[in-house]
């Protein structure tokens, strides 16, 4: 391994091309990074500095003094790339083609492109060279397109095009190029070279232990390349399953997507970093080909998780009501289950069994742990090969009805499930043919009030009473809008002209009974309290769903 103090002049030359291999991530420097980097720039320009130090570019070398793949300081070459693109179409000649055989040379007798000093993946190389070598705009179609597939790696490079245009628009054409020479020639990084890929692997390792940006995703991609054991021969092969991945699910959550993947395997808690608890299942899986094939599978199931894209009513509704839950531990058995079905166990009745003992747990108030134990011993069964009978025993066995039905017929409101009861609550008597999903802002309103300010109130209320039903679900009406603080102590008259406006914006099936009562009792409350209770009880509790 060498390494030495480089200028950008040095590294950006004609004698120079550079590539970005198959193991690396995409392009993902945003606004604010490249933003900051010529802001940086900028004021050691201005400071009139001898010399100034942006990082490092580490790369292994494939043809000596001529060839390079980046192993790590991608983000930094290409951005480097950007602002000399932009640079060179700024200015006039000869600065124009002084700049531009820094990152896309022509012949200076034919006129014709030849060898970019720098290669993206191969997914983005063709939109890189047009767009941003060559200079071509991007047209509204190519935009619109980039944002419809959620396309990253573009959008960024179409957002940081912007960025750069917008800090070349406050300069004149003399100060660009004297900033550009700036840049070439008091601008370093260290360039670090090494020979092999093994030395690669090493260096990525290091980098993570020093707490260099890189994702659990990069690494555990790192390990599936590494298993090849540098065979060119398959490494785009394997590259393309890998970015088949990554379309799926999306740079940004894949490695939330490969933690659940991974609980959903091997179901027990994580107890090092994501790419270490990955590291046995890739050395055991019989080619890395095959481990992806896996977690292409995996990922499509995540998807249909994300998407609530199952075939009933029943299922949508269940897997609805389990993202509003605070926590996420029910998705692994969930795409356990998806990822391996059991056999007469149908998607619909896993996921109402799944709903049922989530909300039951959450709602008694169970601790991290031991909703995990629950979760993995549906993991290992499912795994295990168990059939349909085995899987709902552990349903059985984890749940608790009467513990759940007393706790929901207490206090409700404050605790961290109660919208999400409160919205379940609304679809729970829904024909099959009606959906119902709710966003903005939905605010929880007391209707007997927190404080007995006005004679109506306590004409009807004792103390004991007042503080008896204040917070049970009886006494709970969802509202549409932020909470009207001035409406909260009025007489039921005034309180039901407010709700029924705000309810006139979202329309609550639970909210229209107090409308239509005539005043607000503590019979009407308790008929109320128990209706919502027996409601409730149908969702989520086991006796209910055995006599279903």
């Amino acid at each position: 391994m060498e390494a030495a103090e480089r200028t950008i002049s040095q590294i950006l030359t004609e004698q120079i091309c550079y590539e970005i291999p198959a193991y690396q991530r995409p392009y993902s420097w945003e606004k604010g990074n490249v933003e900051q980097l010529l802001d940086d720039v900028w004021e050691a320009y201005e400071a009139k500095d001898e010399e100034y130090f942006i990082g490092s570019l580490i790369t292994i070398e494939r043809v000596k003094g001529q060839l390079y793949d980046v192993v790590d300081g991608q983000q930094r070459l290409t951005t480097l790339n950007l602002i000399f693109s932009r640079l060179r179409d700024a200015v006039d000649e000869p600065a124009k083609s002084e700049l531009g055989r820094r990152v896309l040379p022509r012949n200076a007798l034919t006129g014709e492109e030849e060898t970019p000093r720098l290669t993206l993946r191969q997914r983005d190389q063709s939109f890189f060279r047009k767009y941003v070598l060559a200079g071509q705009p991007v047209p509204d179609a190519v935009r619109k397109e980039i944002v419809k597939e959620q396309d990253a790696p573009k959008q960024r490079i179409t957002e940081n095009l912007e960025s750069i245009d917008a800090f070349i628009a406050r300069h004149d054409q003399k100060t660009l190029k004297l900033f550009a020479n700036f840049l070439l020639s008091r601008v370093y990084v260290v360039f670090v070279t090494t020979a092999s890929w093994q030395s690669a692997y090493r260096l990525f390792n290091v980098l993570n232990a020093r707490g260099m940006a890189l994702s659990n995703a990069d690494l555990i991609k790192n390990m599936l390349f590494a298993r090849l054991g540098g065979d060119a021969a398959r490494s785009s092969e394997l590259d393309e399953a890998w970015l088949e991945l990554e379309e799926q699910i999306g740079i940004e959550r894949l490695d939330q997507f490969l933690a659940h993947h991974r609980s959903s395997i091997v179901a027990i808690k994580a107890r090092k970093a994501l790419h270490e608890e990955f590291e046995p299942l890739i050395e055991t899986a019989a080619t890395p080909f095959s481990f992806l094939e896996q977690l292409n599978t995996s990922a499509s199931n995540y998807l249909r998780i994300l998407r609530n894209d199952f075939e009933t009513t029943a299922a949508r509704r269940a897997v609805r009501s389990l993202r509003r839950a605070a926590f996420e531990e029910w998705i692994p058995p969930l795409l356990a289950f998806l990822n391996a079905p059991v056999e007469g166990m149908k998607e619909s009745e896993f996921v109402d069994l799944l709903e049922r003992i989530t909300y039951q747990n959450w709602i008694r108030r169970l601790a991290f742990t031991a909703r995990l134990t629950a979760y993995f011993q549906l993991i290992t069964a499912v795994r295990a090969g168990k059939g349909a009978d085995d899987i709902r025993a552990i349903f059985r066995a984890k749940a608790n009805d009467e513990e759940f039905k007393v706790l929901l017929n207490g206090e409700v409101y404050g605790k961290p499930f109660a919208h999400a009861v409160l919205l379940r609550l609304e679809e729970a008597d829904q024909d099959e043919s009606v959906t119902k999903d709710f966003s903005g802002q939905i605010t929880i309103e007391h209707v007997l009030p927190q404080a007995l300010k006005d004679a109506y109130w306590r004409e009807r209320f004792s103390d004991d009473e007042h503080r008896l039903w204040l917070h049970r679900l009886g006494n709970l009406a969802l509202l549409a809008g932020i909470k009207n603080y001035k409406a909260q102590y009025f007489p039921f008259d005034r309180k039901k002209k407010v709700y029924a406006e705000r309810n006139n914006r979202v329309s609550f099936d639970t909210t229209k009974p107090i409308l239509d009562a005539e005043h607000w009792t503590k019979d009407i409350l308790s008929s109320r309290q128990n209706e919502l209770l027996e409601r409730a009880q149908r969702i989520w509790s086991l006796a209910a769903w055995e006599g279903s």
